[in-house]
């Protein structure tokens, strides 16, 4: 619920605190005093668009900051949070504020931290629902009434719909896969051209992974190999050709070491290690020798450089190195298949597509036939608030119609029906309001006080199945007096059971009903006009509620008129509690 409202440099408002209890809570006060502004101002907050020129004269910026009580919070709600990063502990409350200057900056904060007005769209979802006389978009929008079906049916069409839209799933990329599979012959013909001529030329390349980097050190060795033949040659001179050389003096070594060996226990085992360094050593040179053996000749390096040009040019035109040419080889090799068994691969698609296409269809009859059982307790729920608001006559229709045929898959299931994401159908609420009148579309009903009583049944039906949250009713109780008025009061009263309810009205039924009374008044201070809100106690509400009936002058008729409506209303307030 909505615990507190916190308005700053909004239009005329300078400086405006709303402290909201649960239950109904009535605006009142004179036209142009600033009701329908505070309204304007918490749909900001929730993310509506906002300019400049909403910022009171004189001022830089204005602030809008709510405090919201969560407890619990809806779970899609945390999910919105969570994800943009903003964990919401149990039984936290949310505190919402935006910012917005003359330069048509807007700063955002949820709990402290930086947001943006897509996130207060987001959020503002699950925390306010403003209907205005005016805008009544979702009850009166086609494209929403579908989903509303569905949040009157609540958890009793979940299985349906799950079931339906794993059907679905599956139907759909299928579908997408035949018809792109449906691409004109000369393309898949280019395509298995152009993918022969790759394949050929790497089937002929004879790639092996890391070959490139071999030859590379290969060239190098071949490019100096006088320089290392060298360089082996005189390794090999020091080691063993020269007078003096390595083996000569180790040789040498171990026969002095091996005249003394009986005068010291040691030098038998000195020697032996002398003999093991000496063959060792002779292995080097061995080695060297034969390594010095090989032949490098151009025709070596040529045959070498022509293969590293080949695999270079591999390499930079297709960006890839040889284990990643590899993987492509065997990638087009796949494609090619599937190219030239196209007729098989069709086949497979086609009994796929056919099998998954039945498959939604039933799960999409039985979702459809679910949904109307829902639109038929729909109908009487509707048409029940209708008649307690004086409309036993009005009728109420939830409509079906088919999606249509499908086209794309005419020439393989010529009888095939479009499909949606939702399901088989459209659903349209259609009303009337007179007997021997034909039912035509809701938006069509031109009356607005036979509008406002529809657009409360609407909302009283719908709000049973929704999360507790602030139902905002911004005078939808225009064009209604009398017992209509008085029916009005009481079915508000029943939404306010479950739901924080503001409303604006003008009605002395409407406010008499009220858990709280907020009254509006515009006063001129410094020659300066601003809002100001009073919160009246039963007194005040008493006199308030007194003058919308006999206007500013207060006669001892009108205050027990008042104080009689306060009590029955008062008392049917009660009985909806004890219901409960």
């Amino acid at each position: 619920m909505l615990r507190s409202l916190n308005i700053e440099n909004f239009a005329i408002i300078d400086h405006v605190t709303l402290d909201l209890e649960m239950g109904m809570t009535v605006l009142a006060g004179e036209t142009g005093a600033g009701k329908s502004i505070i309204i304007d101002a918490l749909s900001l907050l929730m993310g509506s668009r906002g300019t400049n020129d909403l910022i009171r004269q004189g001022a830089d910026k204005l602030v809008v900051e709510g405090l919201f009580s969560m407890s619990p919070a809806p779970a899609p709600l945390l999910a919105q949070l969570a994800d943009f990063g903003l964990e919401l502990e149990d039984q936290e409350d949310l505190i919402i504020r935006r910012e917005l200057n003359r330069q048509g900056k807007n700063t955002v904060r949820v709990n402290g931290q930086l947001a943006n007005v897509s996130l207060l769209k987001q959020i503002g979802y699950y925390l306010v629902d403003i209907h205005g006389q005016n805008e009544h978009q979702a009850l009166l929008n086609k494209q929403f009434h579908l989903s509303q079906l569905d949040q009157f049916a609540g958890d009793r069409l979940n299985q349906l719909k799950q079931t339906y839209q794993i059907a679905f799933e599956r139907y759909d990329q299928l579908r997408k896969d035949w018809l792109a599979s449906q691409q004109e012959g000369t393309d898949k013909r280019q395509r298995l051209s152009f993918l022969e001529f790759q394949l050929q030329e790497l089937e002929a390349a004879n790639l092996v992974a890391g070959e490139m980097a071999q030859l590379e050190q290969e060239s190098r060795r071949l490019q100096n190999s006088q320089k290392i033949g060298q360089a082996l040659a005189t390794v090999n001179y020091l080691l063993s050709e020269a007078d003096t050389s390595a083996l000569t003096q180790l040789s040498q070594a171990q026969a002095a070491l091996e005249e003394v060996a009986s005068y010291d226990s040691s030098y038998p085992a000195l020697a032996a290690q002398l003999q093991d360094l000496y063959y060792q050593l002779e292995e080097v040179a061995h080695q060297l020798a034969v390594s010095n053996q090989v032949v490098d000749n151009d025709q070596a390096i040529d045959e070498l450089e022509a293969r590293l040009s080949q695999l270079g040019q591999l390499t930079r035109k297709y960006g890839m190195d040889e284990a990643q040419l590899l993987a492509y080889y065997d990638a087009i090799s796949e494609e090619i298949y599937q190219l030239t068994h196209q007729e098989q691969y069709t086949e497979r698609l086609v009994k796929d597509l056919t099998v998954a296409y039945h498959d939604c269809l039933a799960a999409g009859q039985a979702l459809d036939q679910g949904r109307r059982r829902e639109a038929q307790d729909l109908v009487a729920a509707i048409e029940a608030e209708l008649a307690d608001l004086y409309m036993a006559n009005a009728r109420f229709q939830v409509d079906f119609t088919s999606l249509g045929s499908d086209a794309s898959l005419a020439s393989l299931l010529p009888d095939a029906q479009r499909l949606s994401a939702e399901g088989l159908s459209q659903v349209e609420f259609y009303a009337t309001t007179n007997l021997g009148e034909a039912m035509k579309p809701l938006v069509k009903i031109a009356s607005g006080g036979e509008l406002s009583r529809f657009m409360l049944a609407l909302k009283r039906v719908f709000s049973q199945g929704m999360t507790d949250m602030t139902l905002v009713f911004d005078e939808i109780d225009t064009g209604v007096s009398g017992r209509v008025a008085q029916a009005i009061a009481e079915k508000m009263q029943g939404i306010a059971q479950h739901h924080q309810l503001l409303c604006i009205t003008h009605l002395a039924q409407v406010a008499a009903s009220a858990d709280q009374h907020l009254y509006i008044e515009k006063v001129v201070e410094n020659e300066r006009t601003r809002t100001r809100v009073q919160a009246l106690n039963e007194e005040g509400r008493i006199e308030a509620i007194a003058s919308m009936m006999s206007g500013k002058v207060l006669t001892p008729a009108s205050l027990q008129m008042a104080q009689d409506l306060r009590r029955q209303l008062q008392t049917h307030r009660a009985k909806l509690g004890e219901e409960d």
